[in-house]
């Protein structure tokens, strides 16, 4: 997840046209972002005569997946939370494409001041 992004982009500018500042505010708007992604399972239960299980259909789930350095992660997310969590994970990969084209940016930037 992106926690703390915008402390320190304020302060400097990346160019004349669009600098850190814009990028913190894009960031901010694109806020609750998160990484990963949610996925619906189907468990089956304890109960013992369960037609949902017996049947095959088993019970509905969903799980969040993230990496956590080189290990895979993942954890039951309610179902009252899933969209929300989904926009987030759209809001976090826009995001990252925000921060690819700033350091093109940076780059551009660079070659334009010498």
């Amino acid at each position: 997840m992106y926690n703390a992004i915008h402390t320190h982009m304020k302060t400097t500018s990346l160019s004349t046209d669009g600098g850190i500042g814009d990028l913190a505010a894009e960031i901010q708007a694109l806020w609750p972002a998160a990484k990963g992604s949610v996925s619906e399972v189907r468990k089956p239960c304890i109960r013992p005569n369960c037609k949902a299980c017996r049947e095959g259909r088993k019970h509905p789930a969903f799980i969040l997946s993230w990496n956590d350095g080189k290990r895979r992660r993942c954890m039951y997310v309610p179902a009252s939370m899933v969209a929300d969590l989904r926009k987030a994970i759209a809001n976090g990969r826009r995001i990252e494409q925000l921060l690819y084209r700033a350091g093109a940016q940076m780059v551009m930037a660079s070659r334009n001041h010498r």
